[in-house]
């Protein structure tokens, strides 16, 4: 069972002695969700840290930044920095992602009914499709990374995680959630149209600083998201938070995809 769709447990209160909330505890409730990175304090309700996906995205795309420009320092192969940052980003979200894509392959590619692929959502073993979608997944991010061209990769190095979150609370707010309970339920409770709007916020000014490739991110990260999702949804009774995952991984793809497909071009 995974992170994405275990039973919802009750969680310690993450408030101190006072009755008073922690300062940024949203923040750091996406954060324990979302990384592997230790957080101070305890649990925290993961409902709290919706609005906050982006900006924890953004600072792991921070992360990755900084380890690509110490390896182009260092001046490894090119296809070797590539990689490189697509494990780091790997290790540092924990797979969480990459586990609810896989999942979300093995059941929608199978011939079964609605009903019976959230069973196999929910079945811990991973079959064919499941690896041969994380695999096309992780090729194609290498892949792009590596045709970046290197003017505009720490940009896009940086914008694609934080994007990759935001698709997760514009999921999460625009469709159905397909199960009664799960991890994914108390955020499918918190995702109204008002948090989204809050949670988009710093996406947008995140595209809008890096310029036009990033307002092409952005605008690709919404359409492939809502294509997705609608796509999904003639599958499934509704999305599940491996759905989330899966559109967080595929997000993140097609942004830097997007990058290396295009600016090549526009330098000709």
């Amino acid at each position: 069972m995974t992170r994405a769709e275990a039973p919802t447990t009750e969680v310690p209160d993450s408030r101190s002695e006072t009755g008073r909330r922690r300062p940024f505890e949203g923040l750091l409730a996406a954060a324990q969700f979302l990384t592997r990175v230790p957080v101070p304090g305890g649990a925290y309700p993961l409902e709290r840290g919706l609005i906050w996906f982006p900006a924890v995205g953004l600072l792991l795309g921070g992360a990755l930044a900084l380890a690509d420009l110490g390896l182009r320092w260092l001046q490894v192969s090119s296809l070797l920095e590539s990689t490189v940052v697509v494990v780091l980003l790997l290790g540092l979200s924990g797979a969480l992602h990459a586990d609810g894509l896989m999942d979300t392959c093995d059941a929608v590619f199978s011939h079964a009914s609605p009903e019976r692929r959230l069973e196999i959502m929910r079945d811990p073993r991973t079959g064919a499709f499941g690896v041969v979608g994380l695999v096309c997944v992780v090729l194609l991010k290498v892949a792009a990374l590596d045709s970046l061209p290197s003017a505009a990769r720490p940009a896009l190095v940086w914008l694609a995680p934080g994007l990759g979150r935001w698709a997760i609370v514009l999921l999460a707010t625009v469709f159905p959630y397909g199960r009664v309970s799960g991890l994914g339920a108390p955020l499918k409770a918190v995702a109204s149209p008002r948090n989204l709007m809050i949670a988009s916020v710093l996406p947008l000014v995140a595209c809008a600083v890096v310029g036009p490739i990033g307002i092409l991110g952005g605008v690709l990260a919404a359409l492939v998201a809502l294509g997705l999702g609608k796509w999904l949804m003639r599958l499934l009774p509704g999305l599940t938070g491996d759905c989330y995952g899966a559109g967080c991984e595929v997000v993140e793809a097609v942004v830097w995809l997007g990058g290396a497909l295009v600016l090549p071009r526009l330098a000709l």
